[in-house]
């Protein structure tokens, strides 16, 4: 009659695009050798039970089973070892039973002496770290964030991006990402920017936002106006040989950028997703930001859009006439529908996404509706232009 093979099971702890790996200190055959934490099944535990229990007991943190990866392995003859992805529900992961334990990547699973009964998992699970943990927007490029890194799909535009942002890295410009290369599915590697992404379903980007936001795009445009790079670009404007041409990030919005909040407000501390980045203008980047800061594609009242674009043309400064930028707001805005549909057309894959958000006829509706409340909104700029109180205070930088 065969012996009983007794149940073993490993919690593999993913997060971030990263597995928890922990290292053994007992018996002495095993010292030193890294592993999934867990532990037999006790009599009349199920599998999940048993996850939940050993990872509370060995890394004082509950999880939750997801599911299981393929196969099982033999620990020692008479006990079978399977593999089951978990996800953290609460606390910090503390090893209680092992010497050390390290967060790895898909690219460091190597980087640790597994021992022999965990390494049957490890194709499917580095599979399982590449697909990431989706990031919120990414409509058109999809991002993933892995540990300390963003990956996103690549596109003949990619070489020019790339070499965009080392050039800007050279530069005493801060808050960009930095380009790592390209991982095993061909997509890009960039570093990942943490901070607060601006939810504008439910909020409006504060006021201390709008103002670092304008102050770092001027920052940009200067910091980029010597750059000049044949592309191709995904995006290149109609508007890219004007007096003020320079290379736009083009998609300049709150969602797009990473912020921290303090006592004294809200602050810039990343700008993200530069896929769409391509030659046009100053004003052109602006009155997209305008269209996304104000945000002019929600009906605010026209006193309210005409402080927000009088404050982000005073934060920007260069003389920028608060006037013209929302001039710009529709042409700029209907360059984007027609860019949109037209990449939609062609099939590219990036653009079929946003279809899945309603765009471009979502735009198309709120533009719409822009031109009717444009004149009151010139108007009421009009006025701020002939008062001779200024409403906001002078800033440093917006000269």
């Amino acid at each position: 009659m065969a012996s009983e093979v007794i149940e073993v099971v490993a919690a593999v702890l993913v997060s971030e695009g990263r597995v928890l790996a922990a290292r053994r200190t007992r018996p002495p055959d095993v010292r030193g050798g890294w592993e999934f934490p867990g532990g037999k099944v006790d009599p009349g535990e199920t599998v999940g039970e048993a996850l939940v229990r050993e990872a509370h007991e060995e890394l004082s943190c509950r999880v939750e089973v997801v599911r299981p990866l393929a196969g099982r392995s033999t620990v020692k003859p008479g006990y079978a070892l399977t593999a089951h992805l978990v996800r953290l529900v609460s606390g910090d992961p503390i090893p209680h039973e092992h010497d050390a334990a390290r967060w790895l990547g898909p690219e460091e699973l190597d980087q640790v002496d597994w021992l022999p009964a965990d390494r049957p998992f490890l194709d499917e699970l580095r599979e399982v770290l590449l697909d990431g943990q989706r990031l919120a927007g990414g409509n058109v490029g999809g991002a993933v964030r892995i540990g300390s890194t963003v990956r996103r799909s690549t596109g003949s535009w990619t070489p020019a991006v790339h070499a965009l942002l080392d050039y800007v890295a050279d530069t005493d410009l801060e808050m960009t990402p930095r380009v790592l290369g390209l991982d095993s599915r061909g997509r890009e590697v960039l570093t990942y920017l943490p901070g607060r992404v601006i939810d504008e379903s439910a909020e409006t980007a504060s006021e201390s936002l709008l103002v670092e936001a304008m102050r770092w795009l001027r920052r940009y445009h200067d910091s980029v106006a010597d750059f000049d790079h044949p592309g191709p670009w995904r995006n290149a404007s109609r508007q890219s040989d004007a007096e003020d041409s320079v290379l736009c990030h083009h998609d300049f919005a709150p969602y797009n950028v990473a912020a921290s909040t303090s006592a004294e407000g809200d602050r810039l501390v990343g700008v993200f997703d530069w896929d769409m980045a391509g030659p046009g203008s100053r004003l052109e980047d602006l009155a997209f930001a305008a269209w996304n800061w104000v945000p002019l594609h929600q009906p605010v009242p026209a006193v309210h859009a005409a402080d927000r674009l009088g404050r982000m043309a005073q934060e920007y400064g260069r003389g920028v006439d608060a006037r013209d930028i929302l001039r710009g707001v529709v042409p700029r805005l209907e360059e984007s529908i027609d860019r949109i549909a037209t990449g939609q057309r062609a099939g590219d894959a990036g653009m079929l996404n946003l279809a899945r958000v309603g765009e471009p006829d979502r735009t198309r509706r709120h533009l719409d509706q822009l031109r009717g409340r444009v004149p009151e909104i010139l108007s009421s700029l009009e006025s701020r232009a002939a008062d001779p109180v200024e409403r906001t205070p002078p800033t440093e930088g917006s000269k």
